[in-house]
C-alpha cells in the first residue's frame, strides 16, 4: 500500500524548516512520497504576500533533486478558497488505495476543528504531529477520535513570517532558505529583498 505524506501550507516563502519536517516525517513513517501542497486562498490565513506562481516556482526550486518529495498544485489550479477536504478527495482519486499521512505542527493542531468537514478528514488520515517549540503537544478535545502520531520535528523556531521579516530588513537568510529559492527571491525582488543585498 502506498503511504503518501501531505504537507500543506502557504509556503510564503518555503524555507529549510519545511524541508526538514518533510524528510523527518518521510523517514519516521516510512512514506513513499511527501507531497507539498501550496494553498490557494486559505480561509483561515491573512493575505498571502506573493503570487501563487512565485510560491509554486519557489517550491519547485526547493524540491529539485530531493528524492521522494514533490509538489501537488491542485489547490492553486482549483481557485477560490482552499479546503483540505476537497484536496483529500482529489488526491484519493489520484492515489487510489493509498494511506494518507497529514503532516502538521503541534501549533496547528487546535485549528483543525475549525476546518470544513474536519471529522471526515480525521477519519481518513493519520495526523503526523511535529513538535514546535513553544506549543503544547497535547491532544485537543475535538480531536479525541483522531489517529495522531508524534514524530521528532526540527527543533528550531523558523517560520515564513520570520523569513519575510528578515528579508524585508535585508538580513541574510542563507542556511534558512534553500540557495536556489533565495536567488529567485533576490532576482524577483520579493518580500522587499533586492538584488544589491
Amino acid at each position: 500500500m502506498l503511504r503518501i505524506g501531505i504537507l500543506g501550507g502557504v509556503f510564503d516563502p518555503v524555507h529549510c524548516g519545511h524541508l526538514a519536517v518533510a524528510l523527518l516525517a518521510k523517514e519516521h513513517f516510512g512514506l513513499n512520497e511527501v507531497l507539498f501542497v501550496p494553498s490557494g486562498a486559505p480561509p483561515h490565513k491573512p493575505a498571502v504576500a506573493v503570487s501563487p506562481d512565485d510560491r509554486l516556482n519557489m517550491l519547485k526550486l526547493a524540491l529539485a533533486g530531493l528524492d521522494g518529495c514533490g509538489v501537488w498544485d491542485g489547490e492553486l489550479r482549483r481557485g477560490g478558497y482552499s479546503y483540505t477536504i476537497d484536496t483529500l478527495n482529489e488526491l484519493g482519486g489520484q492515489y487510489a488505495g493509498a494511506k494518507f499521512y497529514f503532516i502538521i505542527g503541534t501549533d496547528n493542531l487546535p485549528e483543525i476543528a475549525k476546518w470544513r468537514s474536519y471529522e471526515e478528514i480525521l477519519s481518513r488520515v493519520t495526523l503526523c504531529a511535529a513538535f514546535r517549540p513553544g506549543y503544547e503537544a497535547g491532544r485537543p478535545e475535538a480531536l479525541a477520535a483522531a489517529d495522531i502520531q508524534a514524530f521528532p520535528g526540527p527543533m528550531w523556531g523558523a517560520s515564513s513570517t520570520m523569513m519575510r521579516d528578515y528579508l524585508g530588513k535585508g538580513r541574510s537568510c542563507k542556511f534558512m532558505i534553500p540557495d536556489a529559492v533565495l536567488e529567485y527571491i533576490k532576482e524577483k525582488g520579493l518580500y522587499g529583498y533586492s538584488q544589491g543585498q
